[in-house]
């Protein structure tokens, strides 16, 4: 029996699933079909926003894996909606580099593009990013794959200066040799869940057969087993950062038309989260940064407990950690609310909600703090603090005496 894997059917979701798809057979041993879907956002045109946000990319994956037409649904994360989907399980298999990139003609980077030149976005996040750091751009909204993106920027009939980018999709792609600049994080926070696939499959695969899933003869019509396809797909430190970054924006009840960046890593025992809410003209920035120390590492290095098989204990573990990024996510969260980020962003939130300390073991809950992540003008902190923009290292502190996060090493 072959394992069916769902995907959209443009090139950079074939080749994602084409990666997962090799790693479920390395682990199985069975042979992996893949099945392309095609969805709401392949069929429209128009902005995110104006066609209901990322979830038009989600749904008809989703309802070919509860009817059967699909075994394992790969997604971009960053198009999952936060909320869980009854009766499928998500996982998360290790993160590619979340950066956005610059691809421009002429070699051109955003400090040295000329005053006035055109680049290209489909993404609220960073065009209000691009203009906090150049107002001087002008900052045009596009649409399409990643090659006709590229096209406008690169191609023989150009017609912008350059596009702003995933670094995973044109890594996953082999085009890194069209990108001029990786942009740092401290300029541009990506999108919660950037880099990051999504991973679903039905939650009733996942538990062991059963003598009533068997027929007389020993066959079963039941699907696959998929616990040791979970277990062996789960990475530890991408779902820790991804689960904090979509707490966040699952608390500011962000859609895609908000310009929200978030960028969560996980080292040395610890989660550093640091994220943004901007104005949609890029006028005003609000960041917050906290982090939150882990458990032992031995306490946290379990796989997945979703199939039953790693023991009541280490389920009780990972639940415990996975509470402890969420809860990160939400801190932040709440810090930005307060900080007045519903009054610059379309935000359904309004404030901060009640208080997230039972979330916290005992002795690991994470100190807030804010900073300035650009050393702009423009940009405040969430406690309404200007940036000190010839000092950029001059960052508040609130409850806690952590050092500054830096961006990711990769």
């Amino acid at each position: 029996m072959s394992i069916r894997v769902g995907t959209r059917g443009s090139a950079l979701a074939t080749t994602q699933t084409g990666l997962v798809a090799r790693r479920i057979e390395t682990l199985t041993g069975q042979p992996v079909e893949i099945v392309r879907i095609r969805t709401e956002g392949d069929v429209r045109t128009g902005s995110l926003a104006q066609m209901g946000g990322t979830g038009v990319f989600v749904t008809a994956l989703r309802e070919a894996l509860l009817d059967g037409r699909c075994d394992v649904a790969v997604h971009s994360l960053k198009d999952l909606p936060t909320g869980a989907a009854e009766g499928l399980t998500l996982v998360t298999p290790e993160r590619e580099n979340p950066r956005d990139v610059l691809c421009a003609r002429n070699g051109w980077t955003l400090e040295t593009l000329p005053r006035g030149a055109k680049v290209g976005t489909g993404s609220p996040r960073r065009a209000a990013q691009l203009l906090a750091v150049r107002p001087d751009l002008d900052v045009l909204d596009i649409r399409g794959n990643v090659d006709t993106r590229l096209a406008r920027a690169l191609g023989p009939d150009a017609d912008l200066d350059a596009v702003v980018l995933a670094y995973a999709g044109l890594s996953r792609l082999g085009r890194l040799d069209t990108v001029s600049e990786v942009i740092d994080v401290r300029v541009m926070a990506p999108a919660p869940g950037q880099g990051a696939l999504g991973v679903e499959v039905r939650t009733a695969d996942l538990s062991p057969l059963s003598s009533f899933d068997l027929r007389p003869d020993g066959a079963t019509d039941r699907p696959l087993d998929l616990a040791d396809v979970v277990a062996g797909l789960d990475h530890l430190p991408t779902r820790l950062a991804v689960l904090a970054e979509r707490a966040l924006l699952a608390r500011l009840e962000a859609g895609c038309a908000a310009p929200v960046g978030a960028h969560a890593v996980v080292e040395d025992d610890e989660i550093r989260l640091s994220a943004l809410v901007a104005r949609l003209d890029g006028g005003q920035v609000l960041t917050h940064s906290a982090r939150v120390v882990l458990p032992t590492r031995g306490a946290a290095a379990g796989k997945t407990g979703a199939s039953g098989s790693t023991g009541v204990a280490r389920d009780h573990a990972v639940d415990a950690v996975d509470a402890l990024a969420r809860g990160l996510g939400v801190q932040v969260a709440d810090a930005l609310l307060a900080g007045g980020a519903a009054e610059l962003a379309p935000l359904r939130a309004a404030g901060p909600g009640t208080s997230t300390a039972s979330l916290w073991a005992p002795g690991t809950a994470p100190t807030g703090r804010t900073e300035d992540a650009h050393g702009s003008s423009g940009r405040e902190d969430a406690h309404g603090q200007a940036a000190d923009p010839e000092n950029p290292d001059d960052r508040s502190t609130v409850g806690g005496t952590d050092a500054p996060v830096g961006p990711e090493q990769r």
